[in-house]
């Protein structure tokens, strides 16, 4: 069995696609990966023996593609096989065409974080009660990462070198002219003043050097804005 684990939602897929692992277990990494190694392990005899599972990350990565077609002969010739795929991503049917048959664990970003990222305004009031709203549904990680890449959008679209952001150059039309007006609300001056506390507070986190949990931390950073 293949299951496709995937979505928007690139934090609780990951979390997801690590809670299956077990001590027997083998990950590999299609951007480097071996074909007769992979086999192997399918069949039993690679060099960790018998695995009850096999992972395989960055299949759908620029350099990871490659590996593909490779990858989907190998699993077609071991169709009892037990195999997760993890993608930073949603991936589309289209695209796994040359796979046997296999399942999606899709997991999307909740439709409320859309509606709270658009809401934010400078001086808004609004802008804690309606994070707060939204870890009803969602853990403050995804809504922190979700609120850095829409500053990094916001502060693209109000500079002149936007056109070299591949992100940008991915976003429709009406995604661009929305998020051209909020980012007016704030400047160029303030959206760099933001991005600014957005890193400190990532750096903090990360390096567990912030007194504050990251709720708390995100409450001050809505009322600074």
């Amino acid at each position: 069995m293949i299951t496709i684990v995937h979505g928007s939602d690139s934090i609780s897929s990951r979390k997801y696609f690590l809670s299956q692992k077990d001590e027997k277990s083998i990950t590999f990494d299609a951007e480097s990966l071996n074909p007769v190694e992979l086999n192997q392990s399918l069949q039993g005899s690679g060099l960790f023996g018998v695995s009850s599972k096999i992972f395989i990350e960055n299949l759908f990565t620029r350099k990871g593609t490659k590996s593909i077609t490779a990858v989907g002969e190998i699993l077609t010739d071991n169709k009892e096989a037990v195999i997760f795929i993890w993608a930073d991503k949603e991936i589309g049917v289209k695209i796994l065409s040359s796979f046997p048959k296999f399942e999606f664990q899709n997991f999307k970003i909740p439709q409320n974080i859309w509606s709270f990222l658009d809401g934010i305004r400078p001086d808004n009031p609004l802008n804690v009660s309606s994070f707060h709203k939204t870890l009803n549904e969602t853990d403050p990680e995804i809504i922190f990462t979700m609120i850095i890449r829409q500053f990094r959008l916001l502060l693209g679209l109000s500079e002149s070198s936007n056109n070299n952001i591949d992100e940008i150059k991915r976003l429709a039309p009406w995604q661009k002219s929305k998020l051209v007006r909020q980012a007016s609300l704030f400047g160029v001056d303030k959206l760099k003043q933001i991005y600014k506390m957005l890193y400190k507070i990532d750096k903090s986190q990360k390096t567990g050097k912030s007194p504050l949990t990251l709720v708390q931390d995100i409450d001050i950073l809505m009322l600074e804005i």
